[in-house]
């Protein structure tokens, strides 16, 4: 196993964590606004560690998974690498953050 693909198998427990346990720390910035995993990555590490190994950049230290668009899920082509000092969990393109209502009611 290379450095890069331990990396995404850390990012990927971090994204499930997030998105659907409520004891994770960066739970009520995404899986408390309903940011949810396609079922492509949520099913399985390997094709998420496929899917996002060419988009890595060459530095890791302190890189972090951040949404393009808050309001899709964890998919190919809506994550990007930020520095983690960068990410701030959940905001909209506009930089605002979409409340908890307008979360809810997306569920509906």
């Amino acid at each position: 196993m290379t450095i890069k693909e331990r990396f995404l198998k850390q990012q990927h427990a971090w994204m499930l964590g997030a998105c659907y346990s409520r004891k994770h720390p960066d739970f009520h910035r995404f899986g408390g606004v309903d940011v949810s995993i396609s079922p492509r990555w949520k099913d399985s590490v390997e094709t998420f560690v496929n899917d996002m190994i060419d988009t890595l950049p060459r530095s890791l230290s302190e890189r972090r998974m951040a949404l393009r668009n808050p309001r899709r899920p964890f998919e190919p082509g809506n994550v990007e690498w930020v520095f983690a000092s960068k990410h701030y969990g959940l905001r909209a393109p506009d930089g605002t953050r979409p409340d908890m209502a307008d979360a809810r009611a997306r569920r509906v």
